[in-house]
């Protein structure tokens, strides 16, 4: 059975820091592949600035020339706002013979018990964790030692959607930062120009 790792996230826009830990979870996990799931409306965030096709094809580009990765649809038909229990069982509906498992970050997993259905997630589903950059996030003691959550010491991204777009706005270099692929994508389309 292949195990799929999901990745959820907003992806506006996906960045080197996103790719570094799909690489990660690829080469030092269990996982067979990443899925990148396209978030359109996150119930803890605010709205995006782009719509979830332009972000499906800026990740299409920053991934054209990996193996084992592949970018999901599955939310843009789901009832919004998107949960990921939904998204979970329905991706275990569609494919019942892959074993998936929720990829997210420690700042996340000190929420977790905020989430819609959190306890039927992790019933069900394994959780790979990994670190965020901050100087401290309190994981509840019950989540600390369950047998369904794994921590990995997979590299800080320290880059964030939020910034480039800030960049990309005020006219600051970001090459170091997206794949040209994306950039040029984003040149071309106007882009979080303000």
């Amino acid at each position: 059975m292949k195990k799929i790792g999901c990745f959820p996230g907003t992806f506006d826009p996906i960045h080197f820091g996103h790719l570094k830990l799909i690489n990660f979870f690829l080469e030092k996990s269990d996982l067979d592949e990443v899925w990148i799931i396209i978030t359109p409306l996150n119930p803890l965030k605010s709205k995006c600035l782009t719509t979830e096709n332009v972000r499906f094809k800026m990740s299409e580009l920053a991934i054209s020339h990996m193996k084992n990765i592949t970018i999901s649809k599955i939310e843009f038909s789901l009832n919004k706002p998107n949960y990921s229990i939904n998204t979970l069982k329905k991706l275990s509906n569609l494919y019942p013979e892959k074993k998936f498992v929720l990829l997210l970050g420690e700042d996340n997993l000190s929420n977790f018990h905020k989430w819609k259905n959190y306890q039927e997630i992790l019933n069900s589903y394994e959780l790979y964790v990994y670190p965020r950059e901050s100087s401290f996030f309190l994981i509840p003691e019950n989540l600390k030692n369950n047998s369904k959550i794994k921590f990995f010491k997979a590299p800080q991204i320290k880059i964030s959607s939020s910034q480039i777009r800030k960049n990309i706005s005020d006219n600051i270099k970001v090459s170091n930062l997206i794949q040209p692929k994306v950039y040029n994508y984003i040149r071309k389309n106007k882009l979080y120009f303000i």
